[in-house]
């Protein structure tokens, strides 16, 4: 059967299915890592993070709608760059789009950094509770962030496998990403039934793990809910997982069918919600408020930690704590793919040099790929070369927030010239939501942006305003190199393509 090709001169093919698509979102979501040590380490006093995941849930809603809507009408490679360029402003959307995209390399270099620690914790875990010295001695010795070369090299070559799978094969890196999903999700639905399996006899059977990691449960003194501090956690949890949707709508020029197109991104939603909400549900009913509130701060006590120590099988003890760590590479091997495909959709812009949009004879954006493995090894020696520059990456947020702001403007603007009130509100609650988020990103200090004196965060700052420098000098520097070819690359963006 011949191929299937989005464009004639682009050499991409629509072979990525529904369930690619959906994979895709989730690992852009990152429920799994969510419920490890993303979250819980962070709750406030009368918090109760399964409602506030819930409520996280319904306010980004409007969100994925306004990226359904764009979607569905403009399905192209780099998604919301080509909406935000074509839709509201060219430049502003190259500036944008680039400061966006450049913003990604430092969370898979994070994700893969953190692979580590997963790695750490599963054997440490596992070692200590089957009374397996060789395996505590690994975990403390080899598998370690403190052993910062091999840590390093560990995730560089993790990274350098799955860009090379991607460059060689790359229907298998939609591939690879879709089984590391599958597996991902089936593990931790078995550690959530596993915690099930346990909520009558709960606090009997943690005891020897309580023991082991000499954690005490210290009394708790305060409410068990509070509507104030309960929507206090939304934005952790907006800004870990629910906010993140731009995976998708990245490769929906090779998106097969209609539905993929359609469902991709509230299916993603809505496996996050159920793979975030649920254990936070059941850790509170098993082991009680005050109880979790208390150990959740140590970081050591987590739901995948309390799963494997329920297990009380060897097997399903490693086929968890694999699991753990399978999530950490299904967010490296959706970011491989997504990365590439904006760094196409720039190239294809002429916004980047033309070989960024070269395919290679497998049909993969090779030169695309390299360009991210050298980008995030940069960002993977962050957390060696400075202690405190892990704290200046996770200042990821604040740009994210204000370019989902534009995003929702140019819904408005899509809304109002095709008369679609869906589309409308969509945009309009969205903005709501986000400027609450903007509040949160420059007043809290999670967010990298200010210290917890409430003085700024240089370094975090930093970031942000080198990101969005770097959009503007790619924008300026190519529109004047193609303005001497005779080409005016603000005319680019009054069609729709890339595609």
């Amino acid at each position: 059967m011949a191929k299937l090709f989005v464009r004639e001169t682009s050499g991409l093919t629509k072979n990525v299915s529904l369930l690619d698509a959906t994979m895709l979102n989730v690992a852009n979501m990152g429920a799994g890592l969510a419920i490890f040590i993303g979250i819980s380490p962070y709750i406030v006093k009368g918090a109760v993070l399964w409602i506030a995941s819930l409520l996280t849930f319904l306010f980004t809603l409007p969100l994925v709608f306004l990226y359904t809507y764009f979607i569905s009408r403009i399905p192209r490679t780099g998604g919301d760059y080509i909406w935000l360029s074509r839709k509201l402003n060219g430049p502003l959307g190259a500036i944008m789009g680039v400061a966006l995209a450049f913003n990604m390399p430092p969370f898979f270099a994070l994700s893969a950094f953190f692979s580590v620690s997963a790695i750490n914790i599963v054997l440490l875990i596992i070692g200590t509770l089957n009374s397996q010295p060789y395996l505590v001695n690994l975990a403390n010795n080899v598998f370690t962030t403190s052993n910062a070369i091999l840590a390093y090299s560990l995730a560089a070559l993790a990274f350098l496998i799955i860009i090379l799978i991607n460059i060689l094969r790359p229907r298998w890196g939609y591939t690879l990403t879709s089984a590391l999903g599958v597996l991902s999700l089936l593990g931790t639905l078995v550690a959530i039934l596993v915690l099930a399996l346990n909520v009558s006899d709960f606090h009997t059977e943690i005891q020897p793990f309580l023991k082991d990691f000499n954690l005490t449960v210290q009394p708790y003194k305060g409410p068990t809910f509070s509507l104030s501090s309960t929507f206090y956690m939304i934005p952790y949890f907006a800004s870990f997982a629910y906010i993140w949707l731009y995976a998708g709508p990245a490769v929906a020029s090779e998106i097969k069918n209609t539905s993929g197109i359609r469902y991709n991104l509230i299916l993603g939603s809505l496996l996050t919600l159920i793979f975030i909400t649920v254990p936070f549900l059941l850790m509170d009913i098993a082991a009680g408020y005050g109880f979790n509130y208390s150990l959740y701060l140590s970081s050591t006590y987590n739901f995948w930690t309390v799963a494997i120590a329920l297990s009380h099988s060897y097997a399903l003890e490693w086929f968890i704590g694999i699991s753990l760590i399978a999530w950490e590479f299904f967010v490296m091997a959706f970011g491989v793919v997504v990365f590439a495909r904006y760094v196409f959709a720039f190239s294809f812009d002429r916004l980047f040099p033309e070989v960024f949009s070269r395919l290679n004879r497998q049909g993969s954006p090779a030169y695309a790929h390299l360009l991210d493995f050298a980008v995030t090894l940069v960002f993977l020696a962050v957390p060696i070369i400075s202690p405190n520059g892990y704290e200046a990456l996770y200042s990821y947020t604040p740009l994210a927030i204000a370019y989902l702001v534009l995003v929702s403007i140019a819904g408005i603007r899509q809304a109002l010239s095709e008369g679609n009130v869906g589309m409308l509100i969509s945009a309009l609650l969205s903005i709501l939501f986000l400027g609450f988020m903007g509040y949160e990103a420059f007043t809290n200090p999670y967010f990298g942006v200010i210290s917890d004196n409430g003085a700024p965060y240089w370094p975090g700052i930093a970031y942000i305003v080198s990101l969005i420098g770097l959009g503007v000098i790619t924008f300026v520097s190519s529109y004047y190199y193609r303005k001497k070819s005779g080409i005016d690359l603000r005319l680019v963006y009054k069609e729709i393509p890339p595609d």
